[in-house]
């Protein structure tokens, strides 16, 4: 994964109470502050959705894999 190491922009995610204890627990447990991890996050969905995996939005039906096969 290659990415610029110019300046970085903010933004907000507002998550439920649930979700953001799960969010803080994976964050401490991989040893990394939580900023990282939204990073992290963050760059991974946007690379899975440029390589059309649409699973995360609720999009998708079938693996990016299968999709346009051309098997028939």
């Amino acid at each position: 994964m290659t990415h610029a190491t110019g300046k970085k922009q903010s933004i907000r995610v507002f998550l439920d109470a649930a979700d953001y204890g799960r969010y803080l627990v994976q964050a401490g447990t991989h040893h990394i502050t939580p900023s990282a991890l939204g990073e992290l996050l963050i760059q991974d969905g946007l690379d899975r959705l440029e390589r059309g995996d649409l699973h995360a939005l609720g999009l998708a039906t079938e693996s990016p894999a299968s999709q346009g096969s051309g098997a028939l």
